[in-house]
């Protein structure tokens, strides 16, 4: 599905829509670049990879879609604010944001886990949606008003033991995602995706197509997560705000 011009969502759900999507290269952002362009989107790509991004926007180009593909590193201010100001330069305007960036820790207890490890972690995913909301908000209210979407993981509610920085910089979106929903509602619906087990290319090893316990009996496709993120960044949500919303196959239950 990632790549496909396929549609995830019913098309025009985000026609009219300049969309921010922070973590385009791969898996997940890559179908939600694709999805949101088909849906009717102008989506700005940005990922530490340009190449992977900027193939991506000449295939949405190609299409018939639009789409600018730039540099990001979320973990770095400068980067962030460039980010936001060269879609406003270019479209004039931002409706929508998906903060999708975010890096794994290998699995370790706490008393064996390296600081730089745990300060990457959070670095790119809570200082990333931390520092993407601070530029992100104020550029969508001055364009009348929209909504963010925060990719977050189910273990952010559901600890794995040897995960302690993915659950608790998990946690901690969660929070961001609450105060900037109260902060800045309603001209700013904030929400946060909770996925669990998605089967993306470069986790197709870990995620076997069946998972016995699980309520869904398998693991969750790249766009099944995009298309609910569409859907939130789109006016059907229009009084969906502060959520944390699972798309895990019934994982928390």
């Amino acid at each position: 599905m990632a790549g496909s011009w396929d549609p995830i969502v019913p098309d025009g759900m985000l026609a009219g829509k300049v969309v921010l999507i922070a973590g385009a290269s791969q898996g997940i952002g890559e179908a939600a670049a694709f999805g949101f362009a088909r849906a009717g989107a102008s989506v700005v790509l940005g990922a530490r990879r340009p190449a992977m991004v900027g193939e991506h926007a000449d295939k949405i180009n190609g299409f018939g879609g639009t789409a600018l593909a730039l540099r990001l590193d979320v973990t770095d201010e400068q980067s962030q604010k460039a980010f936001v100001d060269a879609a406003m330069q270019r479209f004039g305007r931002v409706d929508g944001a998906f903060n999708n960036a975010g890096v794994d820790q290998a699995p370790a207890p706490i008393d064996k886990l390296g600081l730089a490890e745990w300060r990457a972690v959070f670095a790119a995913k809570a200082d990333g949606t931390f520092l993407g909301l601070k530029y992100q908000c104020p550029a969508i209210i001055a364009s009348g008003g929209g909504a963010v979407v925060n990719h977050g993981s189910v273990v952010g509610e559901r600890a794995v033991a040897e995960l302690a920085a993915p659950c608790a910089s998990q946690a901690a979106i969660v929070g961001l995602t609450r105060t900037a929903a109260k902060l800045y509602g309603p001209d700013v619906r904030v929400n946060m995706l909770a996925t669990g087990a998605i089967k993306t290319p470069e986790r197709a090893e870990m995620y076997p197509d069946e998972f016995p316990t699980l309520p869904a009996r398998r693991p969750g496709r790249p766009g099944e997560v995009a298309a609910v993120a569409a859907w939130l960044l789109s006016d059907y949500a229009s009084y969906q705000t502060g959520a944390t919303i699972p798309v895990d196959g019934g994982y928390l239950l």
